[in-house]
């Protein structure tokens, strides 16, 4: 059996969202605007989902939008960070919740046991997506939703820029600093492979701006999102490097005296196999030439 390459370190993943729990929630805008946007999706579908499972809830900043949400019943809560899960159970709710820390790789539930999947920017620490997909899939009843949002490629490349061409000028050696993050012509894709109805993949492009790349990092730190590679560079990195990545950070991605920032937000909404769901019409069944839906008589050649 050839096993897996792993990329993330888990448990550096856990340290640094242990860390970024005993800070306020000064840091939490970037996860609090996505989560109105993926609930914004939630809200145009008409179900009851009477289990719910969320992975990777940091420290519940989701609970307040489940309660508002009626036909959300039961609810599993679940970070791979105890002390992010220590700050989500002090949140109110009038719904029933559990908290777990979990694998999302390896899921501890059985089979077709709830109706709804939700993910927010969690899912691009998963050494291997195509699983984790497998196991939500599993875990899903028939007919049920998976929504969840995650990082795109074009998430912070600024900073891997600026960062690479001051190695490439101090050391001429370059060490991965920024994750690597799903490819949105490999989304949709990712969905059907793994059997998901329906599957919608959209996108959208945040810029956050900064007063200097220091300022960026601090709060990447802060919302927990350290770099966790593996093969990241795990010895000291002197000032010099980030000085010099400042200044070309400044000198070509800034506007009216800012640094900014683009986080690309990937949304992902697919379905479980269901007898009734929609099905595409077999070919040759079109009783309507396409040409004729799509031009009038007078737009014909």
């Amino acid at each position: 059996m050839v096993n897996k390459i792993k990329i993330f370190s888990k448990k550096k993943n856990q340290i640094s969202r242990s860390r970024a729990s005993a800070l306020n929630s000064d840091y939490d805008y970037l996860f609090d605007e996505v989560n109105n946007r993926l609930f914004d999706r939630l809200n145009f579908i008409k179900r009851k989902f009477t289990n719910t499972l969320e992975l990777g809830s940091r420290t519940g900043n989701t609970i307040n939008l489940f309660n508002k949400k009626k036909d959300i019943k039961n609810i599993f809560i679940s970070d791979i960070s105890n002390e992010m899960l220590k700050i989500a159970k002090k949140k109110q709710s009038d719904k029933k919740i559990e908290f777990l820390s979990i694998d999302e790789e390896n899921l501890p539930f059985e089979s077709n046991k709830f109706n709804l999947v939700f993910s927010n920017l969690y899912l691009h620490w998963s050494n291997d997506l195509l699983k984790v997909l497998n196991e939500i899939y599993r875990v899903l009843k028939p007919d049920g939703l998976f929504l969840c949002s995650i990082f795109g490629s074009e998430t912070l490349n600024e900073l891997k820029y600026s960062l690479c061409e001051a190695e490439e000028k101090i050391s001429k050696s370059i060490y991965p600093r920024v994750s690597p993050f799903v490819r949105l012509q490999d989304a949709g894709g990712l969905l059907q492979k793994i059997g998901f109805q329906l599957p919608v993949i959209d996108k959208d492009s945040i810029k956050i701006f900064y007063k200097d790349i220091f300022a960026l990092m601090k709060d990447l730190k802060g919302m927990g999102e350290s770099n966790s590679l593996i093969d990241r560079k795990k010895n000291f990195t002197s000032k010099k490097l980030f000085n010099v990545a400042n200044d070309i950070y400044k000198k070509k991605f800034s506007e009216n005296n800012k640094i900014y920032a683009t986080f690309e937000i990937l949304y992902f909404i697919g379905w479980t196999k269901h007898s009734s769901q929609q099905k595409p019409k077999k070919p040759g069944s079109a009783n309507r030439r396409l040409s004729d839906a799509l031009f009038s008589k007078e737009e014909k050649l």
